[in-house]
């Protein structure tokens, strides 16, 4: 298919459980004119059988295979590949309305938007949570309403945004979004050997530098999987402070070389706070260290210079009463104390997933 409306990637790995459900949201949209890419990252299940199986009998689906490495480089592989006018991410563990295209696409066009957002539905196999992203039900933002109200968030909370820190990245995933192709292919996926986490994040920061429309719609068209168990398990990476470390020398770069304005160095300093968060409940999942060593651990990285400057222009005054607590822990490095809360935290965040 030459030049379609919507280019869909989908990134593919070892995913066979929930591939078809994933297939079958997006062959029936009511927008035909589509192309699927579907990036099969050295799967050693059947993925790529039942991505075949499909290609055989829907001309739209577009079949890629590499060797192993990693959904950045999956997502890259389709981003140089589509050919349509607008640029659509699904995780292939997720399912979609079929109206999303359609709907995205529309208000789009109508409104010559760079990039469309809806709201998501939380899926948790026994329950279903809706994601209000933005408390209003249609938004239309110009230029500089797109930096102050999206792109500075990516970066981190400020002010009231921290009343609700748990929701501090419910903007970050590139799905349940459309942009313009020619704004979305300028510009690539790092790999998360050098970051850690938060490629979607940063590819987003990018992207966002140069969006002159954004629209948002609070329509629950995307239906993000809580149920993966792949996705639900902790595994501990020795690496991650090191990491992040490197992801928030690049961000801080990034406000430096594009002068972007105080509220985005606040936003990058809370993102650090918060990141305790992250650090703590790594560390307390290696399964070869002690309480105290894990306490130990924490201390060093809140002593670095990084933590230290960050904990000290923190403002606490939006937190809840309970992440008060986990941050005061933190500020002045009772870091026992903050263990035992992480594990009761992984403890009851694993009985709601």
């Amino acid at each position: 298919m030459s030049n379609p409306k919507i280019s869909i990637i989908i990134p593919v790995y070892n995913i066979e459980k929930y591939i078809a459900a994933c297939l079958d949201s997006l062959i029936n949209q009511t927008l035909k004119d589509i192309e699927i890419i579907c990036v099969n990252d050295g799967s050693t299940d059947h993925s790529l059988e039942i991505l075949n199986e499909y290609a055989e009998n829907d001309e739209r689906l577009i079949i890629k295979d590499q060797i192993n490495q990693g959904v950045s480089a999956a997502r890259n592989f389709g981003l140089r590949v589509a050919s349509g006018e607008f640029i659509m991410f699904v995780d292939s563990d997720d399912w979609v309305d079929k109206r999303i295209s359609e709907e995205l696409y529309n208000s789009a066009k109508g409104e010559n938007a760079d990039c469309v957002m809806c709201s998501y539905v939380k899926e948790f196999g026994n329950h279903s949570v809706v994601n209000h992203v933005f408390d209003d039900e249609y938004l239309v933002w110009e230029e500089n309403e797109v930096k102050n109200n999206f792109h500075r968030r990516l970066f981190g909370l400020n002010g009231k945004e921290l009343q609700n820190p748990a929701h501090g990245d419910i903007i970050v995933s590139p799905c349940m979004k459309l942009f313009k192709s020619q704004l979305a292919q300028k510009h690539y996926f790092m790999d998360l050997k050098e970051i850690g986490t938060f490629e979607d994040g940063l590819y987003q920061i990018m992207v966002y530098h140069n969006c002159k429309k954004y629209i948002y719609i609070d329509k629950p068209y995307y239906h993000y999987r809580k149920t993966n168990e792949s996705s639900l398990t902790t595994k501990y990476n020795p690496y991650l402070f090191e990491k992040w470390q490197n992801l928030y020398d690049i961000m801080n770069n990034i406000i430096v070389e594009n002068s972007y304005d105080e509220s985005y160095i606040d936003a990058l300093n809370n993102r650090i706070v918060l990141s305790m968060i992250g650090l703590g409940l790594n560390e307390i999942s290696a399964k070869n260290k002690s309480i105290f060593r894990k306490s130990e651990t924490l201390k060093h990285i809140l002593k670095t210079e990084r933590y230290e400057e960050a904990f000290a222009k923190f403002k606490f005054d939006f937190l809840p009463f309970e992440w008060k607590i986990f941050f005061i822990l933190c500020k002045y490095k009772l870091t026992f104390l903050l263990v035992l809360m992480l594990i009761s935290i992984d403890f009851l965040r694993k009985r709601v997933s």
